[in-house]
């Protein structure tokens, strides 16, 4: 029945009109309106929308007649639309792999390929998916303590190791990684973070179980952090895990809070002990050197010495030798020669002046030679 249709022929409408023609419709009409309510058939609309969407997919309308659709050829144009649309949704049939990932591609679930960063085509979802893994981010993996701003604390289940000398030591320690290969990473271990925290924490204690408690406190940090780099590459290896560990850190390694002062003195002893060895190797370098110098120095002045010397001797040795030939000549001559000669080198600095007797009987006696004499050496 439609809208308008009263019960009886007095009946009341959808919109409350009243018998008689009291009220008003929807559009204001009614006794103070003027005029009558469309008569609005809603079978009639919706048989009309029916007829118009089977006209564009090719079917008939409700009255057995063709409504002048688009067909066959409307059907296509909208899968060809619908397809389009599918394929060029972001992620759907392309994607873009960041500089610092890879894209593990996946279809219907089953690993098809890796490919590098860029852009890429694949088929579009459900068909095919796309992982894309950070490969080159650094990450990192703290074990036995928590960090708590410029702080940390230890955590007793796992920073308590037992050593090779059946001491108790407080470890903890951080593991640095990346992605090797993004295809085993995401497929080989379930949750290979939590995998690699627990293979570092037994490669940790293996360790310490075979070191000593000073040596895992003082010196023998760097070997440990290293030896346990490479067990653990060589554990999560065997798993096909896919990652590379980069680095083992060692951020706090103390004794037990019980003995910690204890071992604290222990290692300031140490340091005290490097000090001084260290002040008495940079005081032996000073002083050996200078030794070696002097003594070389001593060895060069004592052969310049004898060669000088030598020298000398060879020279007087040779002078005499012609003194001599010439004595063998003139023997008076040369006798009185080396007389003066002597004699001069002998009163050379002297300060006494000698008077001949013969010669100096008119000298005054007060007359001061001896300043004289300086004077005349300039002195």
């Amino acid at each position: 029945m439609s809208w308008n249709n009263q019960q009886n022929g007095n009946g009341g409408g959808p919109w409350g009109q009243k018998p008689g023609g009291g009220g008003k419709g929807p559009w204001g009409s009614g006794p103070d309106g003027g005029g009558e309510p469309p008569n609005v058939d809603v079978d009639e609309m919706v048989r009309n929308l029916q007829n118009r969407l089977g006209g564009v997919f090719g079917g008939g309308g409700g009255n057995g007649k063709g409504s002048g659709g688009l067909g066959g050829f409307g059907i296509g144009v909208f899968v060809i639309l619908g397809l389009l649309f599918w394929i060029a949704m972001p992620g759907s049939g392309w994607y873009v792999a960041e500089a610092d990932e890879e894209g593990v591609v996946l279809r219907f679930g089953a690993y098809t390929r890796t490919e590098p960063p860029g852009f890429h085509f694949k088929l579009p979802v459900p068909f095919e998916r796309v992982l894309k893994p950070k490969v080159t981010a650094a990450h990192q993996i703290d074990v036995g303590f928590i960090k708590s701003g410029n702080s940390s604390r230890g955590i007793p289940g796992e920073s308590l190791m037992l050593t090779g000398d059946e001491n108790i030591v407080e470890l903890g320690f951080s593991v640095f990684w990346q992605i090797k290969e993004a295809q085993a990473y995401l497929f080989n271990i379930e949750e290979p973070d939590i995998a690699l925290k627990a293979v570092a924490e037994s490669a940790m204690r293996e360790i310490v179980g075979k070191s000593n408690l000073e040596d895992i406190i003082t010196g023998q940090r760097g070997q440990i952090e290293e030896d346990a780099r490479d067990n653990i590459q060589a554990i999560m290896d065997g798993y096909g895990a896919g990652i590379v560990v980069t680095q083992v850190q060692i951020a706090r390694s103390q004794a037990p809070g019980k003995v910690n002062d204890a071992f604290r003195d222990v290692v300031n002893a140490a340091q005290d002990k490097e000090t001084t060895i260290n002040v008495a190797t940079a005081y032996r370098n000073d002083k050996v050197p200078r030794a070696r110098g002097d003594a070389q120095r001593l060895l060069q002045e004592a052969e310049a010495y004898r060669e000088a010397t030598v020298a000398e001797a060879k020279g007087e040795a040779a002078r005499f030798t012609l003194v001599y030939d010439q004595y063998k000549l003139a023997p008076e001559v040369t006798r009185q020669r080396m007389y003066l000669e002597t004699m001069e080198r002998v009163l050379e600095k002297s300060d006494k002046i000698l008077l001949d007797p013969d010669s100096a009987s008119g000298v005054v006696p007060y007359l001061p030679l001896n300043e004289l004499t300086r004077k005349g050496r300039g002195q």
